[in-house]
């Protein structure tokens, strides 16, 4: 039985969720986030665990909505140049240092307590700090949601996307939160190292996608 654009475009959803889950910014701050999170008890601490689904998925839904509404309002040609485009500007963007959002603007331990609202906003400020530091990862999977050409499929695919980080976040993070708690990823090298490298990658992919060489 073969495998539909559905499930294909389902898996790979998923795989970009996973892979932004291990973002190397976001890793160190595993810990602290785990440790907001699982604050309450009982009752409460389903409720906050549900806001923080939702808070999450509704964050990378809205995004995948607007690249749908993109792709439906404009033609392949048209969407081509502006997703290149927006992919080499998060290039020079992500090489320079420069964040859209900045995690210090953001006062999670502000919502330390709570319930159903206080996971809700946790969530979403989770998200936020997600997208600048998964940025690569987070273009290419805007650019197949516009390329859906509608705002459902697109939010769709982006919350599946959103599953990608939830769910290891809620089973493995808090053995990730205990092993990466005790490495350092502050060595200036390391971070060169890998800024160059994704800055590269997003390049060549901008490159391919406005010379069309590549489009999802």
């Amino acid at each position: 039985m073969g495998i539909s654009v559905t499930q294909v475009d389902f898996i790979t959803a998923l795989t970009h969720g996973i892979i932004s889950f291990f973002s190397p910014c976001v890793l160190p701050l595993i810990p602290a986030f785990i440790a907001l999170i699982l604050s309450e008890k009982g009752v409460k601490a389903f409720a906050r665990i549900a806001g923080f689904l939702l808070g999450l998925s509704a964050t990378f839904s809205l995004l995948g909505a607007l690249s749908g509404l993109i792709g439906f309002l404009t033609n392949r040609e048209i969407t081509r140049y502006i997703a290149g485009s927006l992919i080499i500007l998060m290039a020079i963007f992500f090489l320079m240092q420069i964040q859209l959002v900045k995690i210090k603007s953001f006062n999670f331990y502000r919502f330390k307590s709570g319930g159903f609202l206080s996971g809700i906003i946790i969530g979403i400020g989770i998200g936020l700090v997600w997208i600048p530091c998964a940025s690569p990862v987070l273009a290419s999977m805007l650019i197949i949601a516009s390329a859906q050409g509608t705002m459902l499929k697109g939010s769709f695919l982006l919350f599946i996307y959103s599953l990608g980080i939830s769910i290891p976040f809620l089973t493995i993070g808090s053995v990730i939160s205990r092993v990466f708690s005790k490495i350092s990823f502050s060595t200036p090298k390391w971070e060169r190292f890998f800024r160059y490298l994704a800055s590269a990658i997003l390049v060549t992919i901008g490159l391919l996608i406005v010379t069309g060489k590549a489009f999802i």
